[in-house]
């Protein structure tokens, strides 16, 4: 049973490939999802916004 060193080399490659690849794709979920909360941020505080100036509207007629 004989190994050559280029199987060896080569698996290990291998695996440092999948690793990276693992890796890449966390991070890629990772950056999504504060993507997502950043953005359910931005609409909360356009909501409060909005709100006030129809509240400013309103208070204007009266």
């Amino acid at each position: 049973m004989e190994t050559s060193y280029a199987t060896i080399i080569f698996t290990v490659i291998n695996f440092a490939l999948l690793f990276a690849i693992i890796v890449v794709i966390y991070k890629a979920i990772k950056g999504f999802k504060s993507f997502v909360n950043r953005n359910k941020g931005m609409e909360k505080k356009i909501d409060v916004i909005l709100s006030k100036l129809e509240n400013k509207e309103d208070n204007k007629y009266l």
